[in-house]
């Protein structure tokens, strides 16, 4: 297991320019395309079921800024390290939270940039969410009336958390490198959001529609459409 970690590792970080190039030509238009969903969402029923809620976690946050190392904030954040970490066949170790001096995630491996970013892009309790939602779906057959207030918590939630979490001290960004951690993460997040805001409208298809519409507008952009 560690010989096939280690080489996913190897791929990984061969990826690492093209990544950094492609997030960067993708600042545009998948700005442009969250814009417009936003934009969308612009009516009485997601502003008060949606965007209410998540401005409340927000604005509660903001005013509370502590929450931010919380035992709940930290413990995500290692599980989402944990989470890329296991997905890229690397076994884990050891996990501490400690609410007083920050949280620890060890596997075997080296490991890779992806691990030691994941948690700046990666909703994780936004994407459990959305994982418990099939299962209740598949039960009683449709989405329970509050399912956007939910979302609108988790998703301002994983936003200020993200935002107080991104200083130039942080060790994570030492890990995959300052220059290359500018270069993905707001285009990682653009990309996360868009795909929220489009699953939250359409579902699962507007999902798929996303990367569709993006793919479209990034050629637009470029000129090759």
């Amino acid at each position: 297991m560690s010989k096939i970690s280690s080489i996913i590792d190897k791929c990984i970080d061969l990826l690492k320019v093209p990544v950094a190039i492609i997030m960067l030509l993708i600042l545009v238009p998948s700005f442009q395309l969250d814009f417009m969903l936003v934009k969308k969402m612009m009516n009485m029923h997601y502003v008060l079921n949606f965007f209410l809620p998540m401005g409340v976690v927000i604005i509660f946050f903001l005013i509370m800024p502590g929450l931010s190392g919380s035992f709940f904030a930290i413990a995500e954040h290692e599980l989402t390290h944990m989470l890329f970490a296991v997905l890229t066949l690397h076994k884990p170790k050891g996990l501490d939270i400690d609410q007083d001096v920050g949280g620890s995630f060890s596997f075997v491996g080296k490991g890779n940039w992806l691990i030691a970013l994941a948690p700046y892009f990666f909703p994780t309790f936004t994407f459990v969410l959305m994982a418990g939602l099939v299962g209740y779906v598949a039960i009683y057959g449709k989405l329970p009336d509050y399912y956007l207030v939910l979302f609108g918590i988790f998703i301002g939630y994983h936003f200020i958390v993200t935002l107080f979490e991104i200083h130039p001290k942080q060790t994570d960004f030492e890990v995959a490198g300052p220059i290359f951690s500018i270069c993905f993460i707001p285009g990682a997040n653009l990309l996360i959001y868009g795909m929220l805001f489009a699953y939250l409208q359409k579902g699962w298809l507007g999902m798929a529609a996303y990367y569709v519409q993006l793919w479209h507008h990034a050629l637009t952009l470029i000129g090759m459409a």
